[in-house]
């Protein structure tokens, strides 16, 4: 038995699971539709997503599409849809994609109850999700029925390497687009080997591409919609290390690449011995988590962490490395060649020649560290620095950031630098920096 027959026995759904996963998806579209005839509107129920597909794991979640006639107002399409979720869902969760839809329970599958419009083809889209249904019917009457342990096995392993998912705490590859890839490469394998001869800006189709171009690290012409970019969600982080990891399980395949170990956090002395070694610091800064959700919060949570760096480069601290976790609040991790830098620094004036160059030396022969000197024609100074550690530069300056509009308002819970900073309260945030391993290498 080869190593992919064993990863299927594992991650393939037995008889009585599609059995059963069957019996409640189809209760789930009844109840739905039973309650959408109390509308009047000619509402529609259609099962989408990888239970739909046939391309579902173990334990999947239910993906319910409610269609709406397109003379429903926008307005109207949201407010009959939230309507209808809670009413079969109970106390089910309002979440928001382009626009609102109830997250919940049935019969212990986590259920996704999505309005969307009931469109003739996806040149009349009146919203990205109204193109789901026809990636479902695209995938149903394409994928030949032996790849779909193949699209099984490739979902495994973008789970295993930690680049499954389009949303923005991943920025990986939507199952979507993994369906995608094997019936343009026929198998698991296909995909790998083509994978790893890819480059940034590899363009893919399934013979209906269109000429647009996009400027991302994959492209995968949607065969519902020449104009969108499947993979448009792929961080380039996400596809190097999807190439990467083809590369490596192709010269050794291990189950470590489906089933990696649990990544631990790092102890503190080995934290301290690596931060020793490289002779650098590292600050910690922590704050209040919004309530967002995370297609919200994670994009702001990079853009603040920009933020911050950009922050502390303008006055002169050298960023070497940068990293972040989130859990009941948000730490910002940034590793600097110096903590703190002396109080002197360079600062370039204008030409000796020029007209305003006794306003220069009027100012700093009083407020320089030395007396005005030419350097090449120009004045110049060694002026005072407003900030000589960067800890004092967080603490004065954070809110002039580029933060994320939710994150500007955000309690500040602790700053903390060098030693003081290598504590447990921020193990995790300090593994996230300090640890690099591949899921499978751990």
């Amino acid at each position: 038995m080869t190593l992919e027959q064993e990863i299927l026995m594992k991650i393939s759904p037995s008889e009585e699971e599609r059995e059963a996963i069957g019996n409640r998806a189809r209760s789930l579209v009844g109840r739905v539709t039973e309650e959408a005839k109390g509308e009047d509107l000619e509402l529609s129920v259609l099962l989408v997503g990888s239970v739909a597909k046939d391309t579902f794991l173990h334990n999947p979640d239910l993906d319910v599409f409610i269609l709406f006639p397109e003379s429903v107002p926008r307005e109207r399409l949201e407010s009959i849809g939230l309507a209808l979720g809670r009413r079969v869902l109970g106390t089910g969760e309002e979440r928001y994609a382009e626009h609102p839809y109830i997250h919940g329970i049935w019969d212990g599958l986590e259920v996704d109850m999505v309005p969307c419009y009931r469109i003739d083809n996806t040149s009349h889209l009146k919203s990205a999700v109204d193109r789901t249904p026809f990636h479902t019917r695209y995938v149903r009457s394409h994928l030949k029925d032996a790849q779909r342990d193949e699209v099984r096995l490739l979902k495994q392993f973008a789970k295993g390497i930690g680049v499954y998912g389009a949303e923005a705490k991943t920025q990986g590859f939507s199952g979507y687009l993994l369906e995608l890839l094997i019936m343009r490469y026929g198998t698991f394998k296909g995909v790998l080997e083509a994978a790893s001869a890819w480059k940034r800006g590899t363009v893919l189709d399934l013979g209906e591409g269109t000429g647009r171009r996009f400027d991302d690290p994959l492209v995968f012409h949607d065969p519902v919609d020449g104009n969108r970019n499947v993979a448009s969600a792929l961080s380039a982080h996400s596809f190097a290390t999807f190439i990467h990891a083809a590369r490596r399980y192709l010269g050794g395949p291990s189950e470590r690449f489906f089933f990696p170990r649990r990544r631990g956090m790092l102890e503190l002395e080995e934290m301290k011995g690596m931060l020793e070694r490289r002779g650098s610091g590292v600050l910690v800064i922590g704050i209040e988590r919004p309530c967002l959700i995370d297609d919200n919060l994670y994009p702001q949570v990079k853009r603040s962490l920009d933020g911050i760096c950009a922050l502390l480069e303008g006055q002169d601290f050298r960023v070497i490395d940068r990293a972040f976790h989130v859990a009941g609040g948000i730490d910002f991790v940034v590793e600097l060649e110096s903590l703190t830098l002396p109080p002197g620094r360079y600062h370039s004036g204008p030409p000796a020649w020029v007209d305003n160059a006794y306003a220069f030396l009027e100012r700093w022969e009083k407020e320089g560290l030395s007396r005005p000197f030419l350097e090449r024609g120009h004045w110049a100074v060694i002026a005072p620095r407003a900030y000589t550690g960067a800890d004092e530069l967080i603490r004065s300056k954070m809110s002039t950031a580029a933060l994320g509009s939710d994150l500007r308002e955000a309690k500040v819970l602790s700053i903390a630098m060098g030693p003081a900073a290598i504590c447990e309260k921020n193990r995790a945030a300090l593994s996230a920096l300090l640890d690099k391993r591949m899921n499978w290498e751990i």
